[in-house]
């Protein structure tokens, strides 16, 4: 999907691991919305299910990708102080590339202790199998709330189009890597395919 970019400091190849759509990721989801909802106790702030993880049918990941919606740039301070003692570790390193985002990982109860709470270097990687989320922090009035929202109900309601990035995903964890973003930019053709598809269709 459209989701950001994280450099994975790894020096042999890397094969992407997906999993058959589990029912259970939306009750994962509800899980963290509570806890994020009860951290961040303010009910204007907008919490949604994105990513393959959101979508019926669609392999993925088993990392739930979550996105918090506030009404301004200046609020995403106020959610940094409110999940400072949280299961989810903050990766400030990102800020000067995505101003207008923050972006938190969460990470496994068991391997907590082996991560600084605030990440600040690209060095400093998080294996995806310690992971239980990725939390995408940024204004409702930003491209990249309504872009995300919108790739994610295309897919619900399209079949085919959800077909078809599944094909080109199941295809993708075939290969090797030689780090997550190159699997990432290998889908960004379809991605924006099934998007600008979404677009039209949402003006209609």
């Amino acid at each position: 999907m459209l989701m950001p970019k994280e450099s994975h400091c790894l020096v042999n190849e890397m094969k992407i691991h997906l999993s058959e759509y589990n029912p259970d990721w939306t009750m994962q989801f509800r899980l963290h919305e509570e806890r994020l909802k009860k951290a961040l106790n303010d009910p204007s702030i907008k919490i949604e299910h994105i990513g393959s993880t959101s979508v019926e049918g669609l392999s993925a990941k088993p990392v739930i990708d979550i996105l918090i919606g506030v009404s301004s740039i200046e609020e995403l301070s106020r959610v940094v102080v409110a999940l400072e003692d949280s299961p989810y570790i903050y990766k400030k390193v990102y800020n000067d590339a995505l101003p207008f985002r923050r972006f938190f990982i969460g990470v496994k109860n068991e391997y907590l202790q082996l991560y600084p709470t605030v990440i600040e270097k690209e060095e400093v990687n998080i294996p995806h199998n310690h992971r239980t989320a990725h939390i995408h922090t940024v204004p409702v009035t930003h491209q990249w709330w309504e872009d995300h929202l919108l790739f994610r109900d295309h897919l619900r309601e399209h079949p085919e189009d959800r077909l078809m990035y599944e094909a080109v995903k199941q295809d993708l964890s075939k290969k090797d890597w030689k780090t997550g973003n190159e699997y990432a930019d290998s889908k960004t053709e379809c991605v924006l395919q099934i998007l600008n598809k979404a677009k039209r269709n949402h003006t209609k």
